[in-house]
């Protein structure tokens, strides 16, 4: 039956080449006595010639896809099976930053008087910036200092009265002892009265309550915590003061490059702050980091270490490499009403060489999955299954013929391919496969093989008739000056 299959493949073919020899001769003799008109005519008859031209070009290239298809065989492109490599990528893009980044702001309400850097300087960790009038803070520390003074010399008031008061208090009391004492005898020998005692002792009570109001510590007479804590808040307050004065020198508090520089002299220090800006921005360029959001449904896929390439317009046609090094515990929304949710992930480079700057957006090509050295196909040439697997279809000798096959690592456009059966007589290196099968393939149909350039919408006499015709147009304008040339324009366009 393959035998009969293949014999009358031949003579359809056979067939079909007579029919197009045939009608490439016709076409041919057309042109041929167009160009045997006079000059004088041609120009008038132009558009005549165009038309079957045109009409038979069509025909033929209609008859040829039919009989290509009816009588020689389906046409289809085919490639030869090869092995190479196969790579998985993933490909995301997100903003470039320094490793460290500090910002440097102030709260200051203080002109800036001096400015040291500008963006692009390198500066140490601790070198200064700027510098701020210290007018204001100068005062509000002079007057710190007089709080705490005062405080103390308050308390000093204070001890030295309480002093005073317990030496009266004591002096009260051993009085009041004293006649206590002396009042006690004569009552007891009955030469005062009851009430000129109990009058001595309702003094000495009183003297004595006098005497236990005072608190006295080591001998000394305390005047009680509140005159303390008066100094503590006073000090405290001379402790912020002189930390504003330190604050008019601004400094760096971090090593590495100036990026941002958001104010100029004569700019009160905390207007950008107002603004939600700082006044400089430091970042360690010397270390880069890309950071991405990696898909919930990919990031399994992806683990610290793991090795990516580096892409960006300011790179031009060169890229660097970097390393996965941190993948965040928890994901956030991708966009905003969406549910999808990604993964932020950092990505560090070696901002040196890699020509990077930050602030920019890059692009990550992270490697997934690679198959070396693996026979690998077009995505386009997988046929699906009622199975759910794929098979390819290979071609020999004008036929079709399914071959089940596995598939392993898969890029944007082809596909890691292995047969499923060991002894596929057809699957091999070098065996043709159509790249792109048509649903109406079937396994065991007859087709016919052609590259692009073979396909019937590029040769022939269709291609000579149109060749042909676009040099008798061009001649017909060309050929006359004035107004001739102009309708001969339009003709053409017509």
């Amino acid at each position: 039956m393959l035998a009969g299959k293949e014999k009358q493949v031949a003579e359809n073919k056979s067939e079909s080449k007579g029919k197009e020899e045939k009608l490439d001769g016709e076409i041919q003799k057309l042109m041929d006595s167009s160009k045997e008109l006079p000059k004088k005519k041609r120009r008038f008859k132009k558009r005549w010639i165009l038309i079957p031209l045109i009409i038979l070009a069509l025909v033929f290239f209609v008859m040829r896809i039919l009989g290509g298809a009816n009588k020689g065989g389906f046409p289809v492109v085919t490639d030869e099976l090869k092995k190479g490599d196969v790579r998985n990528v993933l490909t995301l893009s997100g903003p470039v930053s320094g490793t460290d980044s500090a910002d440097v702001t102030s709260g200051l309400h203080a002109q800036v008087t001096e400015l040291y850097v500008k963006e692009g300087d390198k500066v140490e960790k601790g070198q200064a910036l700027a510098k701020l009038n210290p007018h204001d803070v100068e005062q509000a520390l002079a007057l710190a200092e007089n709080q705490v003074e005062l405080a103390k010399a308050n308390r000093e008031e204070a001890l030295k009265n309480a002093q005073s008061s317990y030496a009266k208090a004591a002096q009260a009391l051993q009085s009041a002892q004293a006649d206590y004492n002396r009042k006690a005898e004569l009552y007891q020998g009955g030469d005062i009265s009851q009430a000129d005692f109990e009058q001595a002792q309702s003094a000495l009570k009183d003297a004595s309550a006098a005497m236990q109001a005072f608190t006295v510590k080591g001998g000394k007479v305390s005047v009680g915590d509140s005159y303390d804590i008066q100094i503590q808040n006073a000090e405290k307050e001379l402790e912020k003061a002189k930390d504003k004065i330190n604050d008019t020198t601004l400094t760096s508090p971090i090593s590495g490059t100036v990026t941002r520089v958001n104010t100029k002299v004569g700019q009160f220090a905390d207007s950008q702050e107002n603004q939600k800006r700082s006044l400089f921005t430091i970042e360690n360029l010397d270390t880069l980091e890309l950071e991405i959001g990696v898909s919930e449904y990919t990031i399994g896929k992806i683990s610290v270490g793991q090795k990516a390439t580096i892409r960006a317009d300011i790179m031009g046609d060169k890229t660097a490499e970097g390393e996965v090094v941190s993948i965040s515990p928890s994901g956030e929304l991708k966009s905003e009403g969406g549910t999808e949710r990604v993964i932020p992930t950092k990505i560090r480079i070696d901002g040196a060489a890699s020509g990077l700057i930050s602030g920019i957006t890059a692009k990550a090509d992270i490697l997934l999955e690679e198959a070396k050295d693996s026979y690998v196909v077009p995505i386009s040439a997988l046929i699906s299954q009622d199975d759910g697997g794929s098979a390819i279809a290979f071609v020999k000798d004008g036929i079709v013929h399914f071959s089940p096959v596995n598939t392993g690592v898969e890029s944007d456009i082809s596909v890691a391919v292995s047969p499923k059966n060991a002894d596929d007589p057809y699957f091999a290196e070098g065996s043709h496969y159509i790249t792109t099968p048509d649903s109406n393939i079937t396994d065991g149909m007859p087709v016919r093989e052609a590259s692009v350039t073979d396909l019937p919408s590029s040769g022939g006499a269709a291609a000579s008739a149109a060749s042909n015709a676009e040099s008798s147009a061009s001649s017909g304008a060309g050929g006359s000056s004035g107004a001739a040339a102009g309708t001969g324009s339009e003709s053409a366009a017509e």
